[in-house]
């Protein structure tokens, strides 16, 4: 596969426009969720563990999948393990492991929240053809897999 060059400023104007939109829906985020108690952190951790609910995970491992430090992965864990949205339970293989798994009031608690943010999202949207939410959705999925794919490059 050849490698394209494309227009600098394009590329530019795209990484920050990226980074802007970054922004500014996490503010909305925010904003629509200031009277819940699931800060994004946690919102986005229970996203994580409810694409598989059956599948545990390490500090460690949730670590490396949102690219952070294990003292910042451990206090959002605690957190979510406090409202009981998450469940730890020691390997049988190895008892220093422990593995995370999102419990049903987890499950309930995120399914709101999407409920609670998905008018947010029809309103951004109203104005956009069908065909241009599927163009954006296929776009920034091959996006997302790429950086996904080559996290360790540098």
């Amino acid at each position: 596969m050849s490698m394209n060059h494309h227009d600098p400023e394009k590329l530019k104007q795209i990484l920050v426009w990226i980074g802007v939109t970054n922004q500014l829906t996490t503010t909305r985020f925010n904003q629509l969720m200031s009277d819940s108690n699931l800060p994004l952190p946690q919102f986005t951790m229970l996203n994580h563990f409810s694409r598989d609910p059956s599948q545990g995970h390490t500090i460690t491992q949730l670590a490396s999948a949102f690219q952070a430090n294990q003292p910042a992965i451990t206090k959002t864990v605690q957190h979510l393990l406090k409202k009981g949205c998450l469940d730890v339970q020691v390997s049988q293989e190895d008892r220093r492991v422990k593995y995370h798994y999102i419990t049903a009031t987890g499950l309930k608690i995120h399914q709101e929240a999407i409920q609670h943010i998905l008018p947010d999202a029809q309103t951004i949207f109203s104005d956009w053809e069908t065909e241009e939410i599927e163009l954006l959705h296929r776009l920034l999925f091959r996006l997302k897999n790429w950086l996904d794919d080559h996290r360790d490059v540098f």
